[in-house]
């Protein structure tokens, strides 16, 4: 059950209305459709890549430390990477979980990066074959290929992530079980712009750290508690 006028776009209205001053404070910063920085403030779309690997089952605040690592070593670009040894990426990826298989993973990448002729060249294709050649590397999956081509790339492709699914489901949405008709469900609910998908992706997972969390929800502090099904039942019921 949920609230019949709740939808996708009004989703997204009341994120931008209510969540926008929040989001700086988790690293998510709203800007210009196009521009990079919208994830961690980077400035460089190949750091986003770099990154959205490295943040896999892995706190952002440890992947903050790892990229500084990597900007001090100037191993911040997938030029640099395809020249590096795997120890010396290993050395300043530490502080991420899984450091050694992540180490591949970017010389993988990069690897296709620089076979494609550099960045542009590679993330400046169709989306459909941008995303086949990532999903084809070792250890990307579809969350991260999805956020590479979104984040870093401007392609209009939603990533389906589970902790947006956890949000749907509490709110009463009938949510597709599989990753890919997840994606095509928001998809064809949200707004088809750049800054709708970045802004609804990233509210989602701020929601989840601020209120909406795996175990005990804190549906007080919820920004979109009176929208939500879940919360209203919880306080009715008075379910701490």
């Amino acid at each position: 059950m949920r609230n019949p006028e709740l939808s996708i776009n009004y989703l997204l209205n009341i994120y931008q209305s209510r969540l926008m001053g929040l989001l700086p404070s988790f690293d998510w910063h709203p800007c210009d459709a196009h521009s990079p920085k919208w994830w961690g403030g980077l400035e460089d779309p190949e750091e986003v890549a770099i990154t959205a690997v490295l943040v896999q089952q892995t706190r952002w605040e440890n992947v903050k430390e790892a990229y500084k690592n990597l900007r001090a070593a100037r191993l911040n670009s997938f030029a640099a990477i395809k020249e590096s040894d795997l120890s010396s990426i290993r050395k300043c990826i530490r502080s991420v979980g899984m450091h050694s298989e992540k180490s591949k993973k970017l010389k993988e990448l990069a690897d296709a990066v620089i076979r494609a002729g550099g960045w542009r060249h590679f993330i400046n294709r169709d989306t459909k074959e941008v995303r086949t050649e990532l999903l084809r590397l070792n250890g990307i999956g579809y969350e991260t290929a999805d956020s590479i081509l979104l984040f870093a790339g401007n392609h209009l492709i939603f990533p389906a992530s589970r902790l947006v699914t956890r949000i749907l489901e509490r709110l009463g949405f009938k949510v597709p079980k599989s990753y890919e008709a997840l994606r095509k469900f928001i998809e064809s609910e949200l707004s088809k712009d750049l800054f709708s998908y970045k802004l609804f992706y990233a509210s989602s997972l701020v929601i989840t750290k601020v209120a909406c969390r795996s175990l005990k929800p804190d549906c007080l502090r919820c920004p979109i508690s009176d929208a939500c099904y879940t919360s209203a039942y919880r306080q009715a019921s008075n379910i701490p």
